[in-house]
């Protein structure tokens, strides 16, 4: 009879080293989640700024393209009128000549 109790109470001390393994093992993987849950939402900040990063790098880039883009067509069209304005300078009568019989239908 007393080694019956003597196994019942190894076997109790066995289930309660079982059970203390058991809760160890489920506060260690809730630990474990949570520190890959923080690893996810640092990589997401993460990722977030580089992205955001490089988008203003990308706008600031495309508004300057436009802005040179501009300042070219600035340029093509005061050299297209000053082109003209010389064209005019140097033709007005001629021109005016020519309009006046176009109008006059000769």
């Amino acid at each position: 009879m007393e080694q019956m109790v003597t196994v019942l109470g190894r076997l109790s001390e066995i289930e309660t080293a079982a059970v203390n393994v058991e809760k160890e093992a489920a506060n260690e993987k809730r630990r474990i989640a949570k520190v890959y849950e923080q690893k996810t939402i640092d990589f997401d900040q993460q990722l977030d700024a580089e992205t955001e990063e490089k988008l203003k790098e990308i706008n600031e880039k495309l508004k300057a393209d436009a802005e040179q883009e501009l300042l070219k067509m600035r340029k093509e069209t005061e050299q297209e009128l000053e082109s003209m304005k010389r064209e005019y300078d140097q033709n007005h009568a001629e021109l005016a000549d020519k309009l006046f019989h176009y109008i006059i239908g000769e």
